[in-house]
């Protein structure tokens, strides 16, 4: 019992506007359940838009826990934050499938890097404004100090080196 208790605190943190949230190990209901308690709580009290939920360190994955993680990322959905999983296994892949799990409206990637990348908009949409405002603004500019090219003094340069050959 005493390590069930140990692996029911997950070191959730928010990295890039994300909440991480790293799961390893072998996972107990009891644990699962703690950890969707977890990261509800912490959605509300920070407003936190992007979940990302690291499978990576686990192996083993039965029906029970596999409907707790959809039902998570549902129910953060119903918070206003939208849930990425990243890091499944292929055995963990194969097992969802098999056991008939389905993770509807559940957004998924190989690596938390890839995750960080689809949630960027999500949960930095103003920076993300930003810099296709200034990437439009910059497209728009115009420079007036820049001389246009003049045709007829490259004529006379071009002159110029066929004169000296």
């Amino acid at each position: 019992m005493g390590e069930k208790n140990c692996l029911s605190k997950v070191a959730m943190h928010i990295t890039q506007g994300c909440l991480v949230v790293p799961i390893h190990g072998e996972l107990y209901d009891e644990v699962v359940l703690q950890i969707q308690n977890d990261v509800l709580k912490k959605i509300t009290e920070t407003g936190i838009k992007g979940v990302i939920i690291d499978l990576s360190g686990v192996d083993v994955i039965d029906s029970f826990i596999g409907q707790a993680i959809s039902d998570t990322a549902r129910m953060a959905s119903m918070l206003g934050a939208t849930t990425l999983l990243t890091g499944f296994k292929p055995e963990v892949v194969v097992s969802l499938i098999d056991l008939g799990i389905e993770l509807k409206d559940v957004q998924t990637a190989i690596t938390l890097e890839e995750g960080f990348r689809q949630l960027q908009s999500i949960v930095a949409p103003d920076e993300m404004e930003e810099m296709a405002e200034e990437t439009a603004d910059s497209d728009n500019e115009t420079f007036e100090d820049e001389e246009e090219p003049d045709e007829d003094s490259e004529v006379e340069q071009e002159e110029e080196l066929q004169d000296e050959r």
